[in-house]
């Protein structure tokens, strides 16, 4: 399951689709994937904030923003 949302809608208008077909190209979008068995560290939650901007798919070129975001949940699962 792949979600995503315009990326300045903080969460309004958010679409769950189920291929990558169906996801615009021409806009900009915030892109996430579903995981049902989380990775955890030391039992918490976690979520890593990366930014990217992809310039070409073929041939594929990824720039990667060297500042991100780590978040950690305050409660064990």
């Amino acid at each position: 399951m792949i979600q995503f949302q315009p990326a300045s809608a903080r969460g309004t208008g958010i679409k769950v689709v189920s291929r990558w077909t169906q996801i615009p190209k021409k806009k900009p979008v915030v892109v996430q994937r579903y995981v049902s068995k989380p990775y955890l560290i030391n039992g918490s939650k976690f979520d890593l904030r990366l930014y990217v901007l992809v310039t070409s798919v073929h041939p594929l070129r990824i720039y990667l923003y060297k500042d991100g975001l780590a978040r950690f949940a305050s409660e064990e699962i």
